[in-house]
């Protein structure tokens, strides 16, 4: 048997997850708090295995309550149960120290597999928010002409002097620019600079 902590303020929301919980053979929810500070009283008091936790709660955010009530019961397990639809809460969740993932547009099969999931031991993540993270795309570093012309002298191994000369400019001048393009393209060295240009298609 699975026994859970519900931390929801909206009291009807908990209760309706509490009873599809409950309607399950190995599953049992063992108390509702509406509110960080009682949900840190009731996780001492029960010790419950999972935590299904809400983020925007009365008293503070939930995500950022979750190093305290782990903390409090280090063995149990958070599975974080929002509205919230958004890549960016997904990572500041699971950075946070939780154990899953949940949107509350889920179905009734979706919730009991991702508390089955986390109370075994493994991390769950929704359909939905795997979609949001999935979709995340991080836009390309842009280059100026200037700066490709140079990127693709680098590539080919000329040395700084070299493209100086090529390009009719001061060597000064290009060894500003290549500083630039590897701090444009987060590259401490001219190795990785050259591997993450080919990779990205810089070139």
């Amino acid at each position: 048997m699975t026994h859970i902590l519900i931390a929801d303020d909206h009291r009807v929301v908990a209760e309706g997850i509490a009873a599809l919980l409950d309607s399950e053979q190995d599953i049992h929810v063992d108390g509702i708090a509406s509110a960080v500070s009682e949900a840190l009283m009731l996780v001492g008091h029960l010790r419950p295995q999972l935590l299904l936790l809400d983020v925007g709660l009365p008293d503070g955010d939930g995500i950022d309550a979750i190093p305290q009530l782990l903390a409090a019961c280090p063995s149990m397990r958070i599975v974080v149960l929002t509205m919230y639809a958004e890549a960016a809460v997904v990572h500041r969740a699971m950075q946070a120290g939780a154990h899953g993932f949940l949107l509350k547009s889920a179905d009734a099969g979706e919730l009991a597999r991702a508390v089955r999931t986390v109370a075994a031991g493994e991390t769950f993540v929704c359909e939905a928010a795997r979609a949001l993270i999935d979709a995340e795309t991080e836009a390309p570093p842009t280059l100026t002409v200037r700066e490709r012309e140079i990127l693709q002298l680098i590539v080919q191994g000329c040395p700084q002097k070299e493209i100086a000369d090529r390009l009719c400019l001061a060597f000064e001048t290009v060894h500003s620019y290549t500083k630039y393009i590897r701090k444009k393209l987060n590259c401490p060295n001219t190795a990785t600079l050259v591997r993450k240009a080919i990779e990205q298609h810089l070139v």
